[in-house]
């Protein structure tokens, strides 16, 4: 299996409440601590939003997810992943700061998806950025 940890490790604090959520709404608080290895009370602390779940509980959180469990946690996954590059982009390029790089790596994951590649008017756009 694919370790997840280089996503889960940039998810918001708000993002691993919400996944937590979405596992102990079908299970309850003690069932998924046993699954997650930890106590019914950490689980009640991260619903509550006291404390949050360290990267290696969201990722047994996302392994034992069923597949309705997991089209949740990746609509959650996504919404933060995208909003982060999102600003990033918007940022670099008003900084005049934009890699190529990111663009090309943009084009590469939507080729692996199935998805239209991204503007060759913008990738020329791009290129002319100093990087």
């Amino acid at each position: 299996m694919h370790r997840v940890t280089s996503y889960v490790h940039l998810l918001s604090k708000e993002a691993r409440r919400k996944i937590i959520e979405v596992l102990a709404s079908s299970r309850g608080v003690r069932r998924l601590a046993d699954e997650l290895g930890v106590t019914p009370a950490a689980v009640s602390k991260y619903l509550r939003g006291l404390t949050h779940p360290s990267d290696r509980v969201v990722e047994k959180a996302i392994e034992a997810a069923t597949s309705e469990e997991a089209l949740e946690i990746s609509k959650i996954v996504a919404e933060v992943l995208l909003e982060g590059v999102d600003d990033y982009v918007r940022w670099s390029i008003e900084k005049g700061v934009m890699d190529v790089r990111v663009y090309s790596r943009l084009s590469e994951i939507a080729a692996k998806a199935g998805l239209a590649s991204l503007s060759s008017r913008r990738a020329a756009e791009l290129a002319d950025v100093k990087v």
